[in-house]
């Protein structure tokens, strides 16, 4: 047997063994049948079909983004499901460009985000869900007391309570040079919050900016990516791309070198992080 032949052969069984138990968890959990379309390799082979992207969005390179970064990244919590340090920074970085920069943020939770970009921005607003549709929707009321916690005093941060899928936008009579999309990250969700985002740029400088576009810098979640592609006009995908060292797709006009990144990448920069911590006194808040 030829090396072609053997290679083939064990793809086959490989895809057969794993139909064999898709089936099986259909016959004994036929509920399963969503978990199974999630899958990020159905979704992966989805979005090759609709869109090509067989190797994820091309990359740009952040210092090459961003020649002349923000010097401060604050403040930072180190705690579950929060931004990395590198993705604030392209987020300031972007806001310290603009002269009175106006910044959208869908999806806020403890504010580090928003609070980050509001020490370079004039305006910043919040669509979120509100603490009594978190309430409502399960979420435990320690986790709903954090809402906001860096970012809820910030004169310059409005916040608004309401789900974004059915919030009407043109309520805000505003448009934003930065739109920054961490919501439900759900493909559907993520498609609705494009949609609105590309109606509310405020000129051809203007970006939107998506989280969780990778697990890691180098790993891509394949849900957001056919999230985005869903929702943007097809005329602006080819200017869509990740942004290296970070969770980050953007969308950014202009002419850029870019390049199709896999893991694992060999490093071409490296970051120093002077590291300082200021103790928050919470004994007796009611957020405890």
């Amino acid at each position: 047997m030829s090396m072609i032949n053997l290679c083939m052969s064990s793809n086959t069984i490989r895809k057969c063994r794993h139909l064999s138990q898709i089936l099986q968890t259909l016959v004994t959990d036929p509920h399963a049948i969503g978990s199974i379309l999630k899958d990020e390799e159905v979704i992966r082979k989805r979005i090759i079909r609709k869109f090509g992207y067989e190797q994820g969005l091309p990359t740009l390179n952040l210092v090459e983004l961003i020649p002349n970064p923000a010097e401060t990244v604050y403040p930072l919590s180190f705690l579950s499901d929060g931004s990395t340090p590198t993705d604030y920074l392209l987020l300031n970085s972007l806001a310290k460009k603009y002269d009175h920069c106006r910044y959208l943020e869908i999806g806020t939770w403890r504010g580090e985000s928003i609070a980050n970009v509001a020490q370079f921005a004039e305006e910043c607003y919040s669509i979120s869900l509100s603490k009594e549709d978190l309430i409502k929707r399960g979420f435990s009321e320690k986790m709903v007391k954090t809402l906001g916690f860096f970012s809820e005093k910030l004169e310059n941060v409005v916040h608004i309570g309401a789900d974004s899928t059915v919030f009407d936008f043109d309520s805000l009579d505003k448009k934003f040079d930065i739109i920054f999309i961490d919501g439900d990250h759900s493909a559907h969700a993520i498609a609705s919050d494009t949609r609105n985002a590309f109606k509310l740029l405020r000129d051809e400088n203007s970006v939107i900016v998506w989280h969780d576009y990778g697990y890691t810098p180098e790993h891509i979640r394949w849900e957001t990516l056919e999230g985005i592609m869903e929702g943007c006009p097809p005329q602006w995908r080819k200017n869509i791309y990740q942004v290296s060292n970070t969770l980050c797709a953007i969308f950014i006009r202009g002419q850029f070198n870019s390049k199709i990144c896999t893991f694992p990448e060999v490093p071409d920069k490296v970051f120093k992080l002077d590291v300082s911590i200021e103790k928050i006194n919470t004994v007796g808040s009611e957020r405890i």
